[in-house]
């Protein structure tokens, strides 16, 4: 029984970025594209709660707003301005005219977010969700990053026996990723070939001090120091005292019979359109 209990003793509970608006008007994580999980409009009433004064069953004639949130909040500077200030018995506060207070008390001022603001199980429900959510954002991520990687490994000379004596996939399987490429996976490759075989022209086959690389003028400089350190990441480049050299992977990219003399990927959707066409 304690080994069931486990998984949820040890569920991360990580910090996550801040939730955003996008330009649909809905909210996600800051920076990452993925619906915050059970999130809707919090409005400044719902956030402060004040008190209200009057008589029971009338319309209240006021509220009051506690100090400390007025006063940290720049978008209640009305409030310090309309308000009267006392002192209650435990905090200060600001009393607003309710008509006032009515037309500010649903402006939106963030997210209501059941993984900050609920209890119980509707808020252990909204981390888990959370928590899914990210975990599939990553594991998408890491599977795009594989499938270019086996995609550019084959283009550079690697053998698909070899590619997948190397990571453990079966022949049929790197075929498989090679073959019938999605279009993005396809386009990231060919990008990075084309701008990893500028680069490595310019470097040439003797090592060179990175500051000396001369600059492609298909490039940026900011762009030339994003390829540099691709190629290093991909092993396609290794840098040593004397400078950055080519390994013998990033050779293939200067080599007569290189990738770009090689027939390109070709996608399902481009196998449709040539059979479409021969047909």
């Amino acid at each position: 029984m304690t080994s069931y209990l486990n998984i949820f003793v040890d569920t991360p509970q990580a910090e996550r970025p801040p939730a955003e608006k996008n330009r649909r008007g809905q909210w996600e994580y800051e920076g990452t594209e993925i619906p915050a999980v059970g999130a809707r409009d919090l409005t400044l009433g719902e956030e402060l709660e004040p008190l209200t004064i009057g008589r029971p069953g009338e319309e209240p004639i006021a509220v009051l707003l506690p100090a400390f949130a007025v006063e940290a909040n720049p978008r209640l500077e009305w409030a310090r301005h309309a308000g009267k200030e006392f002192e209650g018995t435990e905090e200060k506060f600001f009393q607003i005219p309710f008509s006032l207070w009515q037309e500010h008390e649903e402006e939106v001022v963030g997210p209501w977010l059941p993984e900050h603001n609920a209890r119980g199980l509707t808020r252990s429900l909204a981390i888990a969700e959370r928590e899914f959510r990210f975990a599939q954002q990553a594991l998408e991520a890491s599977r795009l990053v594989r499938n270019c990687i086996v995609v550019l490994a084959t283009r550079l000379g690697l053998s698909r026996r070899q590619v997948g004596e190397s990571v453990g996939l079966s022949l049929g399987r790197v075929q498989q990723l090679n073959e019938d490429p999605p279009e993005e996976v396809v386009q990231v490759v060919e990008e990075v070939l084309e701008a990893a075989e500028l680069v490595a022209k310019n470097i040439g086959v003797r090592p060179c001090p990175r500051e000396d690389v001369p600059k492609p003028r298909a490039l940026t400089h900011a762009e030339l120091d994003g390829v540099i350190e691709a190629m290093l990441l991909l092993g396609l480049l290794e840098e040593a005292a004397d400078g950055l050299q080519l390994t013998s992977d990033g050779a293939t990219l200067i080599d007569a019979s290189g990738p770009r003399k090689r027939k390109p990927v070709k996608t399902g959707k481009d196998r449709d359109r040539a059979g479409k066409a021969s047909g």
